[in-house]
């Protein structure tokens, strides 16, 4: 019996001696009959520094010091700023993917020739992202097609100072330049659409056109009337230019009562010595003067123009084709363009009579004469003209030049012509087209 009781003394003794050892890191001892708990092996106890760093309340030089923590206050506010910060960047975003679904629609428009609309959606795409020179092209082309040149430069401007390269920015700006007379302005830019598609061939044509008109123009002088800018070469042509500049503002006195409209925009009229005009124009020898933005006309060397009625005629004429693009902005189809100039100028009622009759087999529909007639062989050319002469006095005596007039400012917004048509006139065009003809020997059968 005491030999068991020093047994047991001698083992806790020894177990006392280890848990001082291991500052009172080892499991508690439990008795279970004679055997003592087994002793937890020092291979399974933590590191020395663990057991300091979980167990010891003094600072030691050996542990790493705590870190501030940062006022509530402070907290709050940089959550704030973040909170703000994710918000603009959602919002942005958000901005943004309106303004390029607009752009979108803007191009939809253009494509179907509601440039009204399309300038309407480009403009709000621009305002939610101004940085965005594509927008800006968009909105100087929809601009261009409605004849608003000022804005259209303002916006092309912009677009090519956001982006110097932006596609189609320099061409437009080169065609808009081109039809207010900026030559140098024009070819400018063309050269530098060149250099970014040297493969346009249309854009090439327009370079080649504005160079020819550039250097034919080079010595010009300028005339100023209310309504037009008369340029011309040399003081031989001074009194020409005079009388020219007259009659046309008595020209757009007369069309202006006719239509009750008065454009109050200037009109460029270039006048050629007689064997410029087909250089510089490229026309054929049928065309008595052109409209392509500017009305180019021929005069004789001497200075003075053919005969005064001709004169009369021919600039009634093309200042009739310059009110005609005005007010549908460019989309009136050839025929009603060329019938309404002949119809202004005074031609006889019974003109093209005799054309008519001996080539009826040659009538087309209108619908085919929508495009330009300056390609077309001259015996072609003289049907295309009295035909649509015809069908112009017909449209104007079934429903007056007031609706002529508005389903040319209808077409400004939309360019569909059929439709147009029946929406202004609440007729049918290829119905008007089929019953336009009263002389029962010029029915197609």
């Amino acid at each position: 019996m005491k030999q068991g009781f020093r047994v047991q003394l001698k083992d806790a003794l020894r177990f006392l001696l280890i848990a001082t050892v291991l500052g009172g890191g080892c499991a508690a001892w439990v008795h279970k009959g004679n055997r003592p708990a087994p002793i937890i092996p020092m291979a399974s106890m933590p590191a020395a520094t663990d057991v300091r760093a979980v167990g010891q309340t003094q600072e030691s030089p050996m542990i790493a010091a705590k870190p501030e923590v940062m006022p509530e206050r402070d907290q709050a506010r940089v959550r704030s700023a973040v909170n703000t910060q994710r918000v603009a960047r959602v919002a942005m975003e958000g901005q943004r993917h309106a303004a390029f679904s607009l752009a979108r629609t803007g191009w939809r428009l253009v494509e179907t020739g509601d440039y009204l609309h399309a300038a309407q959606a480009f403009t709000e795409a621009a305002e939610r992202v101004p940085d965005e020179a594509s927008f800006l092209v968009g909105l100087g082309l929809s601009q261009h097609r409605l004849l608003r040149d000022d804005l259209a430069v303002a916006a092309l401007e912009r677009a090519v100072h956001l982006d110097f390269y932006v596609d189609q920015g320099h061409k437009l700006l080169g065609d808009v330049y081109f039809r207010q007379g900026e030559i140098a302005a024009a070819i400018h830019h063309y050269e530098t659409a060149i250099q970014q598609d040297p493969n346009d061939v249309a854009l090439k044509e327009s370079l080649a056109k504005a160079r020819r008109e550039y250097q034919a123009e080079a010595n010009f002088d300028r005339l100023f009337s209310p309504h037009f800018v008369i340029k011309f070469l040399g003081s031989k042509h001074r009194a020409t230019a005079n009388a020219v500049a007259e009659r046309l503002e008595m020209a757009y006195d007369e069309v202006g009562v006719k239509m009750s409209y008065f454009p109050a925009e200037t009109f460029t009229v270039v006048l050629y010595p007689e064997g410029q005009f087909r250089d510089v124009t490229l026309s054929p020898d049928w065309a008595r003067g052109l409209f392509d933005g500017r009305i180019h006309l021929p005069i004789e060397d001497q200075g003075t123009t053919r005969t005064p009625a001709v004169s009369d005629a021919v600039l009634i004429h093309e200042y009739a084709h310059a009110v005609v693009h005005r007010l549908s902005a460019g989309h009136a189809p050839t025929w009603l363009n060329e019938g309404l100039a002949l119809y202004f100028e005074g031609r006889a009622t019974s003109w093209g009579h005799d054309i008519l009759a001996r080539q009826a087999d040659e009538i087309a529909p209108l619908s085919s004469l929508h495009g330009s007639f300056l390609g077309l062989p001259p015996r072609t050319a003289a049907v295309a003209y009295a035909e649509s002469y015809w069908a112009t006095q017909a449209l104007v005596k079934r429903y007056g030049i007031v609706r002529v007039r508005q389903l040319l400012e209808a077409l400004s917004v939309t360019p569909d012509f059929p439709k147009t048509f029946e929406a202004v006139l609440k007729d049918r065009y290829r119905e008007f087209d089929a019953t336009w003809m009263t002389v029962p020997t010029w029915k197609r059968g």
